[in-house]
């Protein structure tokens, strides 16, 4: 009894892969003359890219402004330090130590360095204001959900400066950069 029950079971799973098989054949001949063959079941050709599934393709993303643990800050090539007259963060809070403002090579994304509110948070950067005198930039911090984020990570209640890059629509030029932060 034991026998033929194994014996029932390595048939049934030969029967099963023989039919997958027949079914991957059949997926690989050319149809028959007079007969279309459905889109989905259309031949690949060498070196054709396969269909993009999930989301759309995003921009690459640039890279940052970085702070290390002893305070000093790498700016990425391509950015350039906008000249101190041209900053004006004298509304940012005594928190902020950084204060300066980096713009890309074309004029047209800053970097800047926000204060989140702790060391999970990120900071949240937007244009306000945006003429031909001057661009006004909001940094705001945003909160962690209380005990941390998913996945029972604790997050020190320290202010933690977090690099922020701000798309313009227009190149920064010689407009000065105003730094507030939000609410």
């Amino acid at each position: 009894m034991k026998t033929t029950l194994s014996t029932a079971v390595a048939a049934l799973a030969l029967l099963v892969l023989a039919g997958c098989g027949g079914a991957a054949d059949q997926a690989d001949q050319a149809p028959a003359s007079g007969t279309t063959q459905p889109a989905s079941a259309a031949p690949s050709t060498e070196g054709s890219q396969p269909p993009q599934t999930g989301p759309a393709p995003t921009k690459p993303q640039v890279p940052q402004v970085t702070i290390a643990p002893d305070g000093k800050v790498a700016v990425p090539a391509g950015f350039k330090e906008l000249p101190a007259k041209q900053v004006n963060a004298k509304a940012l809070p005594a928190d902020y130590k950084e204060r300066r403002v980096w713009a890309s090579e074309d004029g047209k994304s800053l970097q800047l360095v926000g204060m989140a509110s702790d060391s999970c948070a990120g900071v949240d950067a937007q244009v306000l204001e945006s003429t031909e005198a001057v661009v006004k930039v909001s940094l705001t911090p945003m909160t962690s959900p209380q005990g941390g984020t998913e996945g029972g990570k604790m997050c020190a209640m320290v202010l933690t400066p977090r690099p922020v890059e701000v798309p313009l629509d227009q190149p920064v030029g010689e407009r000065t950069v105003e730094v507030v932060t939000g609410p």
